[in-house]
């Protein structure tokens, strides 16, 4: 039997180079349009249309001012609206423009050719086996 020392280096090795390598390629799969990173963004507000800033960092596992710093970017940009909530000053909105919108499927679209691709040799049960083991890892939901 192998040792799961072993095996647990060998698994987050592999991980953490699947996600570099996503994430390089995004990159240049990206080129014209925004950052993936500004696309996470935009992505959280895609169902909703607006939300306050900690709702968006929320459902990215994120920080407050990761998203703050980010949103700032996309306000320039045209593709989201940022206003504070005239009861609450604290509590700041997120709202998708109809431009981030558009965005944001052009690139749904990227993304989704990408990993058509990627994925192009695998079964779906294949697909649904590496699923199962991802959920008992760390159970996720589909908010993005």
């Amino acid at each position: 039997m192998e040792n799961r020392k072993e095996l647990i280096i060998d698994f987050t090795r592999s991980f953490r180079y699947l996600v570099r390598t996503v994430r390089q390629d995004f990159a240049v799969e990206f080129g014209g349009y925004i950052p993936y990173s500004e696309f996470t963004v935009l992505r959280a507000l895609e169902d909703d249309r607006t939300l306050r800033v900690s709702d968006v960092a929320r459902r990215l596992n994120s920080t407050n001012s990761y998203v703050t710093l980010t949103s700032e970017k996309l306000v320039k940009k045209g593709y989201i609206i940022r206003e504070r909530n005239d009861v609450d000053r604290r509590s700041v909105y997120l709202t998708l423009t109809v431009e981030g919108l558009e965005l944001v499927k052009k690139m749904d679209e990227i993304v989704y050719a990408y990993f058509n691709k990627t994925f192009v040799d695998i079964s779906n049960e294949d697909m649904h086996q590496v699923l199962d083991i991802l959920q008992k890892i760390k159970p996720f939901n589909n908010e993005i």
